[in-house]
Formats: structure tokens, C-alpha cells, sequence
């Protein structure tokens, strides 16, 4: 019982203001003070069924795309992402990431290039450019390392936030995991999860419901 209030109050309770923008009203249990408090039983159904279909996705060797370019959720993006041996974008999508796969892949392969010729006979001063290169494109790119294929499913802590990163899977026909405030358009989205997307506690505990018996 003492866990399920923790839960309750992490995740589904004093969520953003909402005065116009009713999208999720099917999950709203009530409102007070102009802050809406999600039905938790509907939250833990799709919790229920999102996981089942998640253990799925792993059996059948398929491929998950974590993206969150929130500043906080970094590092759990992180953990996640390397735990289970999947994709990530954790500081910023650069447009034509799913739908231009073959730019990034250049980059990508700048940074092998870049590497070596730090090893080459170049002066101090250009093996430290080349380093500074380098890093830039880790940064950006380096959770797209092993990403040979388009992945199967994106997971995204904020549909506004990464507005590009979903318009771009809709294009493709890629499945959408979404984290969603009371406030977000869920047109297109194949599977929600209503929550105060704003709480790095309530990430964690939903991330940690998903994905405790596979990682």
C-alpha cells in the first residue's frame, strides 16, 4: 500500500495546469486548483499492457530508439539505453535522424576517421581540433553507434519537446511510446502513458515498472 501512494503521488497526482486543452479528459479523474489528477487505474492498465508488448519487442530482437533531449533525464536515459543495449538521443535531434539515416551515418563514420588521425603524425594543435570534432559528434550522435536499421519502436519522455523526432517517425510508420502531459495532441501516438513528464522521479518509476523484468 505505502508503495502504490508513492507511486500515486510521483506520478499521477498535481500534474501541469490544464484550462483549455482537454486531450486526455478520459484519464483525468478530477481537477483542483486548475491542476488535473490522472485515474491511476487507467494508468496502470496501460502500464500492464505497454510492458507486455515491450517484452515482446525484445523477444523478436527488435529495436528501441530512446529519445528525451530533457536536460534532467539525461543520465536515466542513459542507464536505460545501455542496459538493455538500445538506441539514444539525449541532447538534441538533429532533423533527418530516421528520415535521412544516411547523413548521420557519414558523420559517424568523420568520427572514425577523426580518431585515427589523432594517432597520425599531426601537430598538437590539430590533434586537439580533431579531438574537440569528435566529441562534438559523441555527444550528438553517439547513441546512434549500433543503429543499423531504422529501429521498430521510439520511446519519447516529451511529444512537444521532440515534436521533430515524432513527425519523422509517423512519416516512417514507426510505433510511438509516449510519455504525456494532460496538455499534448496524442493524434498519431500508438501507445500513451499519462503522467507529470516533468518529474525526473516520475520517469524513473514508470521506466522502472516497464523495464524491471528485462534489464
Amino acid at each position: 500500500m505505502i508503495v502504490f501512494h508513492t507511486i500515486l503521488n510521483n506520478i499521477y497526482l498535481g500534474n501541469i495546469k490544464n484550462k483549455k486543452k482537454k486531450f486526455l479528459k478520459n484519464y483525468i479523474l478530477y481537477n483542483y486548483n486548475n491542476f488535473n489528477y490522472f485515474n491511476p487505474k487507467k494508468i496502470f492498465i496501460n502500464l500492464f499492457l505497454i510492458k507486455k508488448y515491450l517484452k515482446n519487442i525484445f523477444l523478436n530482437n527488435k529495436k528501441i530508439l530512446f529519445v528525451s533531449t530533457k536536460n534532467f533525464l539525461r543520465e536515466l536515459i542513459y542507464k536505460y539505453a545501455r542496459s538493455l543495449k538500445q538506441n539514444f538521443i539525449c541532447n538534441k535531434w538533429i532533423g533527418g535522424i530516421l528520415t535521412n539515416s544516411k547523413n548521420y551515418k557519414k558523420i559517424l563514420n568523420k568520427s572514425i576517421i577523426l580518431k585515427k588521425k589523432r594517432n597520425m603524425n599531426f601537430t598538437k594543435k590539430e590533434k586537439n581540433l580533431f579531438l574537440k570534432k569528435e566529441k562534438k559528434i559523441e555527444i550528438l550522435y553517439g547513441g546512434l553507434k549500433k543503429m543499423i536499421n531504422l529501429p521498430n519502436l521510439i520511446i519519447v519522455t516529451d511529444i512537444k519537446k521532440d515534436k521533430i523526432a515524432i513527425n519523422e517517425a509517423k512519416r516512417l510508420k514507426i510505433k510511438i511510446l509516449a510519455l504525456v502531459d494532460s496538455d499534448d495532441l496524442i493524434d498519431g501516438i500508438d501507445f500513451i502513458i499519462p503522467c507529470n513528464n516533468n518529474s525526473v522521479n516520475c520517469v524513473k518509476i514508470i521506466f522502472k515498472i516497464l523495464f524491471s523484468d528485462i534489464c
